[in-house]
């Protein structure tokens, strides 16, 4: 009889399957932060906005928006002016929550109709954590525990330690899924990540994919341990990720052809398909202005006349200045 009830109890959705993925059309219509704004963030009553104590980003998926409060006290990074609740906001498509080292927080991540504020209720959907590192101290950590999932997917060569506290068939089928994801590497904002969809391995390695399923709301439990000295963490999370869904191509990839240069954030944007095509050279170049015969010299006998003992002497400041 036991085992009769085994082999009918329900088994979970595997993210790790692409003909789940694609059956279920988890990347057709993701929570993106790339179109999000904040409309509201006085997170644990923080600040900078007045009222109430909740950080809200609006319209991550159409009609809805996601609302964050703190059910335990909330410590930003106060050391840095320029930083702390000031990082609660929206960068290359990843929303952020700032917490000062030697500190934690029980957050409650909850979506809301756009309409009425009243929650809303997500049939199936993804979510995504970023960048699990930490500082130079040896004892420094990260760590994160998510509540309520019915899936999760990690890299192959994770970079993360995880605890799974309930992550048996019986707890995933029920959307009760309970882990912690705690960093085992130091990093810095030369490798954060720039886009959702577009994650090197090493980024790939930090990073943790999670699906619900018939939710309004799921928990968190984010903390900075055993850091030297006081600081500020981001903590980085958006919807879908590359680790799921297919990537994008950033216009870093693509070589512009002759006459052209690559714009300024050319690791920003994105090109239209993967891989970037002639289509983006628009997207992703700027034409360079054309070289003109006898620029810098109006009379070119006279120039290189009285200048030939200059370029002696041109030659030797370069040596020198080595």
């Amino acid at each position: 009889m036991g085992r009769d009830d085994e082999v009918d109890a329900p088994a979970p959705d595997d993210i790790s399957d692409s003909a789940v993925v694609d059956e279920m059309g988890l990347c057709d219509s993701p929570i993106d932060f790339m179109k999000a704004s904040v409309l509201h963030s006085n997170l644990g009553g923080a600040g900078p906005d007045d009222g109430d104590e909740i950080l809200i980003f609006g319209n991550v998926k159409p009609g809805v928006n996601l609302g964050i409060t703190a059910s335990s006290p909330y410590t930003p990074n106060s050391v840095n002016a320029q930083g702390g609740i000031l990082r609660n906001d929206i960068k290359n498509g990843f929303g952020a929550i700032n917490l000062a080292s030697g500190s934690s927080v029980d957050l409650k991540f909850q979506f809301l109709d756009a309409a009425t504020g009243e929650p809303k209720v997500m049939e199936s959907f993804l979510f995504t954590f970023f960048d699990a590192d930490h500082g130079m101290a040896h004892e420094s950590r990260e760590a994160i525990t998510v509540t309520g999932f019915s899936s999760f997917k990690y890299s192959d060569e994770t970079a993360l330690d995880i605890t799974p506290t309930a992550t048996d068939d019986a707890s995933l089928a029920a959307g009760a899924g309970v882990a912690t994801f705690t960093s085992t590497m130091r990093g810095g904002k030369v490798d954060n990540p720039t886009n959702p969809l577009a994650l090197n391995s090493l980024q790939e390695r930090r990073t943790v994919v999670l699906m619900f399923e018939n939710k309004a709301d799921f928990t968190v439990s984010a903390g900075e341990s055993g850091y030297a000295n006081p600081q500020g963490r981001n903590i980085f999370f958006a919807g879908s990720s590359g680790m799921v869904c297919a990537e994008e191509a950033k216009c870093s990839s693509y070589v512009c052809p002759e006459g052209f240069g690559e714009k300024q954030d050319a690791e920003f944007e994105v090109c239209a398909a993967k891989p970037c095509t002639g289509a983006d050279t628009v997207r992703c170049c700027t034409a360079t202005p054309p070289h003109r015969a006898g620029d810098g010299g109006g009379v070119m006998g006279m120039g290189m006349g009285n200048n030939m003992g200059m370029g002696n002497n041109m030659g030797m400041g370069r040596g020198m200045g080595r």
